[in-house]
């Protein structure tokens, strides 16, 4: 039985029942961190806190104090956002210098199925 379940992203109907097709558990979870990871603060008017503010690092000289500045941004969002995580390491990955691609890595584990799991944001000059 679940723990929690949630819609599916993006979402979808079931062709059979005409439902909104749902995600469970660790699943639903990773969907979360996606969302908050792709969302920015403000952009959704109900919430609007809800997010993490990425953005602006593509355009910042990268050196540690923005990295750490970076994995304190995802951090926070993280853990604001989504209270299933019972543990996070987050990794950054980029070229020095003035940027125009950055990787942000989330790697986390539940406390409903305590397996490891890992999502990633890449940001371009390109979004």
């Amino acid at each position: 039985m679940p723990v929690i379940k949630g819609w599916k992203f993006p979402i979808q109907v079931d062709k059979t029942s005409g439902k909104i097709e749902t995600v469970k558990d660790n699943e639903n979870i990773k969907q979360s961190v996606r969302m908050i990871l792709d969302t920015r603060p403000n952009e959704r008017k109900i919430v609007p806190q809800f997010g993490a503010d990425l953005r602006p690092y593509m355009f910042e000289t990268i050196n540690p104090g923005v990295i750490s500045s970076l994995e304190g941004e995802v951090e926070n969002a993280i853990k604001t956002w989504e209270s299933h995580i019972s543990d996070i390491n987050i990794g950054v990955k980029s070229e020095t210098g003035t940027v125009s691609y950055l990787e942000t890595r989330v790697d986390y584990i539940t406390d409903i199925e305590p397996t490891q799991e890992r999502v990633s944001k890449v940001l371009s000059d390109t979004d």
